[in-house]
């Protein structure tokens, strides 16, 4: 996992601690299983390197923490989707038609 994602991570837990205070434990479990760009964003699918009960819970996280990319104008939204109680992806997005690549440095703006 990269730093950028480390930070995203971090901030959305931290954020969203008193709801779903699991996520701070997995989060030190986790490795990037892929990483896929779609030219408007990024997919980062998750693997754990524990295992843990799934549940009930399936939601979108976020935090108010703004993501910038050094070559758009406009920030970029970012969901982290917990599915049946585990970290599953990260999402990235662009806020418009720019266009992201693996050249695009971003930027967590706290």
């Amino acid at each position: 996992m990269n730093n950028i994602e480390k930070a995203i991570l971090q901030a959305i837990i931290k954020e969203n601690k008193s709801s779903y205070s699991f996520l701070e434990e997995h989060y030190s479990y986790l490795y990037v299983e892929s990483r896929k760009y779609t030219n408007v964003g990024i997919y980062i699918n998750f693997g754990y390197a524990k295992q843990f009960s799934s549940s009930d819970i399936n939601i979108l996280l976020s935090s108010r923490e703004t993501l910038i990319a050094d070559n758009l104008k406009n920030e970029l939204a970012y969901v982290l989707a917990i599915t049946n109680g585990k970290i599953n992806f990260l999402e990235i997005t662009t806020n418009g038609n720019d266009l992201i690549n693996e050249d695009s440095k971003l930027s967590l703006l706290l």
